[in-house]
């Protein structure tokens, strides 16, 4: 009887043994291939993230950690708490080849991340909590946004035929711009400009610009053309373009009007402050990458 009674335990146990390391088994982490990460001293203005949607490959020039973890994590600037002043200054070349078969930014994005923990030892964590943000309300008078025009921008897609070469605008209209695609934008320190644009494309802009979510409660739907002109005081350009090193940013003309006036004048629209819930990326630690 004994004997029975051992013979079951042990038999119990081998299974037990056996589907041990099957629950334990975490599934492989994407990661690059190859990876090299080399301190920029050039100092060169030139900052850019490349990857291609298809994914295969990563290259960045000239970008400081903070700007890899937006990438990386799909955040935006002011999403980001718990950044350290080099995190911004030291600036990295990034080389990075991902496993054949890997597709798509998404998995580009999560090699990153993985690249991000093993180089530069960093630990993040997301956290939902009150954050400031702006609400955007149509103005007293309601909006002034104008109407989009055919010819400002390119569509998106094969087959669309160009749009007619620049040209002056008319009145009310934008300056005819055929590199800007229907929908995006070009932002500098003083200007957001954008071509047949939704509301939600603006918000994003305008968030960029502010440095602090926006919430849309105009209640506009159509989409519009866009030329906004203002002062960058007060906005997250202050202090230069994100990503420029310091003092490489282009000359500004801080006599416009704010960010806030100028989107009462020339939008109708007005910009309130307030509070809501909002999802950040805080960073627990992280270090200067050892040599390739």
């Amino acid at each position: 009887m004994r004997f029975r009674i051992l013979q079951k335990s042990l038999v119990a146990m081998g299974f037990a043994a056996m589907l041990a390391p099957m629950h334990a088994q975490a599934p492989a982490r994407p990661e690059f291939e190859v990876a090299a990460i080399k301190l920029n001293t050039g100092g060169q203005p030139m900052v850019s993230i490349m990857a291609p949607p298809g994914g295969g490959r990563l290259t960045t020039v000239n970008t400081g950690l903070k700007m890899l973890i937006t990438f990386a994590y799909k955040v935006k600037n002011y999403e980001i708490l718990g950044s350290q002043g080099w995190m911004d200054s030291e600036r990295y070349d990034v080389t990075a080849k991902a496993p054949d078969g890997a597709k798509g930014q998404d998995q580009l994005q999560l090699m990153t991340q993985t690249l991000l923990e093993d180089r530069f030892k960093l630990k993040v964590h997301r956290e939902t909590k009150e954050v400031p943000v702006y609400v955007l309300v149509a103005g007293k008078n309601g909006p002034k946004l104008t109407e989009s025009k055919e010819g400002v921008c390119t569509s998106n897609g094969p087959g669309n035929a160009p749009p007619p070469p620049p040209g002056p605008p008319g009145a009310g209209q934008l300056p005819r711009r055929p590199d800007m695609r229907c929908g995006g934008m070009f932002m500098g320190p003083n200007s957001l400009t954008g071509g047949r644009m939704k509301m939600e494309q603006f918000i994003t802009g305008l968030s960029n610009i502010l440095g602090r979510p926006v919430i849309d409660k105009t209640g506009f739907t159509g989409t519009f053309d866009v030329q906004l002109t203002f002062s960058p005081e007060g906005t997250a350009f202050a202090g230069g373009l994100p990503g420029l090193p310091a003092g490489l940013a282009p000359p500004v003309d801080n006599s416009l009007p704010s960010i806030f006036t100028a989107v009462q004048e020339q939008l109708g629209l007005k910009v309130e402050s307030g509070k809501g819930p909002g999802q950040v990326l805080v960073i627990d630690y992280a270090e200067k990458p050892s040599e390739n």
